[in-house]
């Protein structure tokens, strides 16, 4: 890991860590994505979450969520970071936008999410 970011470091350790504790490879995927180069890092925008959701799923996003295009399912997604306008956006379509913290918590074993590269 080579980021100086403080904040990606936790995460990326804490997602390191759920996927020991649990036993669910998906955060091991999740924290080396995390924490590889800036290139390989993740930024995805609203229109291509949309198509890739399915009503009331939960998505995790290695990265960040842009507010690029529209959501209209309902939908739990997890992710680094939310630019301001896809965190409203998701959140007016009935859906939730939670921390890596928060979605780790909810979804401790990664049962059930598809997890967005």
């Amino acid at each position: 890991m080579t980021s100086a970011n403080p904040l990606l470091r936790y995460a990326s350790v804490m997602l390191e860590r759920a996927a020991k504790e649990q036993k669910a490879p998906i955060w091991g995927v999740a924290s080396r994505l995390l924490s590889g180069p800036t290139e390989n890092r993740v930024a995805i925008n609203l229109g291509r979450l949309s198509r890739i959701a399915a009503q009331d799923g939960a998505l995790f996003v290695p990265g960040k969520v842009l507010g690029f295009g529209s959501i209209d399912k309902k939908v739990v997604v997890g992710a680094f970071s939310f630019s301001s306008s896809a965190k409203s956006k998701i959140e007016s379509a009935g859906g939730t936008a939670l921390t890596v913290e928060q979605f780790i918590k909810k979804y401790p074993k990664g049962s059930g999410v598809k997890l967005v590269k």
